[in-house]
């Protein structure tokens, strides 16, 4: 979603001070006064969402949701826009396009004046947040690339194996009962939680909204799905019934202790033992929540309960396969390449979809056979190196007796 091929996306360090927006009731007097007015403005369709996964350094957690989410208003024809409108929180090269977004938001995203305004007036640019989420300065030296192992050593310390064991054992019950209602073992719902937040130790101090409006003005490249995100946020806050300034979390605008971003949080989310319209999943403080959502986002991204995620693969001396970091073999394919699962694992039908994964070890490369489970994963974060950390990860778990 929103990260190299190499690395998730951001990883701040250091603490950020948090700060308090004040809304100021005359602008909102004035929307309402004059909601007629309005011009038009185009856009194009929006990216379509993902999860974030960036872990921000320091931790805030919202208050406790409400039991019922908010009522959205519904959007007037046509959007409050005046020329004349400011965003004082914002540079002045940055206002045009901040009058469209506040038309866009409006027009394509359903959302009224009445929210679309006051939020935008009390938001500030972040210019922290873009400077964690732009890409590196073009260079005239030759990037080498980082092994597979030097990325996953850091997730996969003694401190940090202790802390998933601590963390299953804390929350054993929730953790098999998800795991028996959607098919995901615990020791992989682990290691994503591991890699995003340390389970729940760094959930990011980032005013959301900012962090996405600031990046829709100065990623250009990424305009539309940001400005998609704050759209998505100004939604969410209204669901949980909170102020929008109330929503911290990472420089890329990813919440809570799973890091979803505002998107997935309203289309994943899963209230664990909550009846159905009983408010929104607290993915901040609530545990069972956390792991139905987590669950729930990687069984809609492809997850096969009961297969594997990666196979060592077995090579025979005269194959010479490519290796794909994509499903775009067979497992009958790669057997006519001489290509093979390690023995002891169980057997798939011919025509199950893989990918063939060069990754480098300390010592070396080693090969793997990457099963659709791999690239559910990959749905959280489109990182090859992402996923094969949590897949590790898990048989970290596993080796020393979760």
């Amino acid at each position: 979603m929103c990260s190299t091929a190499e690395h998730p996306c951001g990883n701040p360090r250091g603490r950020y001070q948090a700060r308090q927006l004040l809304l100021s009731g005359s602008v909102l007097g004035l929307i309402l006064a004059l909601s007629g007015c309005a011009t038009q403005v185009a856009s194009s369709a929006p990216t379509p969402a993902s999860r974030g996964t960036t872990p921000a350094a320091t931790v805030s957690v919202p208050p406790a949701l409400p039991d019922r989410p908010a009522v959205t208003a519904a959007a007037p024809a046509t959007a409050y826009c005046p020329s004349d409108l400011r965003f004082p929180g914002f540079p002045q090269r940055y206002q045009t396009e901040l009058r469209q977004f506040a038309c866009i938001l409006q027009q394509r995203y359903d959302l009224p004046a009445s929210v679309v305004i006051p939020a935008l007036q009390s938001a500030r640019f972040d210019a922290r947040a873009v400077a964690l989420m732009a890409p590196p300065p073009p260079s005239s030296a030759a990037r080498v690339p980082v092994p597979w192992w030097r990325y996953s050593e850091r997730f996969l310390s003694p401190d940090r194996v202790r802390n998933g064991l601590q963390f299953w054992q804390a929350h054993r019950r929730s953790l098999d009962a998800v795991a028996e209602k959607y098919g995901v073992p615990p020791p992989m719902l682990l290691g994503i939680l591991n890699i995003e937040t340390g389970f729940g130790s760094f959930m990011g101090n980032f005013p959301v909204l900012d962090a996405n409006l600031s990046l829709s003005l100065a990623l250009k490249p990424r305009r539309d799905f940001f400005l998609y995100q704050t759209a998505e946020t100004l939604k969410l806050a209204q669901a949980l019934g909170q102020p929008v300034t109330q929503l911290r979390g990472s420089p890329a605008g990813a919440m809570g202790m799973s890091q979803f971003l505002a998107s997935s949080y309203l289309k994943y989310s899963v209230a664990w033992n909550d009846p159905p319209g009983d408010g929104l999943p607290n993915l901040w403080r609530s545990v069972p929540d956390v792991l139905a959502s987590t669950a729930n986002f990687l069984r809609a991204h492809g997850w096969q309960p009961g297969q594997p995620v990666l196979v060592p693969a077995l090579l025979t001396q005269d194959s010479a396969p490519e290796t794909k970091t994509r499903p775009e073999y067979t497992l009958g394919q790669l057997a006519r390449l001489g290509v093979y699962p390690e023995r002891g694992h169980a057997l798939l039908p011919a025509d199950t979809p893989v990918g063939l994964l060069r990754l480098e070890g300390r010592e070396g490369p080693h090969y793997y056979l990457a099963y659709p489970n791999f690239y559910a994963i990959m749905g959280y974060n489109p990182s090859v190196f992402y996923s094969a950390t949590v897949w590790a990860y898990a048989k970290a778990l596993e080796r020393a007796g979760g």
